[in-house]
């Protein structure tokens, strides 16, 4: 039996037929029907409102706010993905489809302009607040009516605390990191 083998076979074993399972069910009911092609009218239209309303004076600052929160995102997508907390029903890609997950691209932009518009620490938690409420308690639920997001062993309230505790730990580390340029950039010159 191949879950009782232990060692790397069997888990390189299982890995390729979870693989395959995915792959396979891509090509059959994911790619090119309807809700695949919605998926990537939405990807398109919110990388483009993103762009549109970035300040481009800022992209340095901005662009790290968002890598940061996207890198954070995607570690915590995979850890509930693989702790069973919540999937995704329908990717744009078969391999490696949680960087395609609708609300892992939605957070991260829309968290990156909280962050653009909101410069004081007061007026961007009371922003991330709210926007990790409409997040977490209009988006999601949306998602889950609409079969774009299941939550298996996950509630809304904790992806509000998360939304609010990355928003927050990500703008320290920004203003952190810019802090440390600004002191060296003085001290050079």
């Amino acid at each position: 039996m191949l879950l009782s083998v232990t060692g790397w076979s069997a888990e390189i074993e299982i890995q390729k037929m979870l693989t395959s399972a995915h792959i396979e069910k891509w090509l059959l009911e994911d790619i090119f029907h309807f809700k695949w092609w919605l998926l990537l009218g939405l990807f398109t239209l919110i990388i483009v409102l993103w762009w549109r309303l970035l300040n481009k004076t800022r992209i340095p600052e901005i662009l790290l706010y968002t890598v940061l929160t996207t890198i954070v995102m995607m570690c915590i997508d995979e850890c509930g993905d693989e702790l069973i907390l919540w999937t995704y029903p329908i990717y744009l890609f078969s391999i490696f489809p949680v960087i395609t997950a609708i609300n892992l691209l939605f957070v991260p932009l829309v968290l990156s302009l909280t962050y653009q518009y909101f410069s004081t620490w007061k007026s961007f938690s009371l922003a991330a607040i709210i926007i990790a409420g409409l997040l977490s308690f209009i988006f999601e639920p949306a998602l889950t009516w609409a079969d774009f997001y299941r939550l298996l062993n996950w509630n809304y309230g904790y992806s509000f605390l998360l939304y609010i505790a990355v928003a927050l730990i990500i703008r320290g580390v920004v203003v952190l990191i810019f802090s440390i340029a600004e002191n060296a950039q003085r001290h050079s010159s």
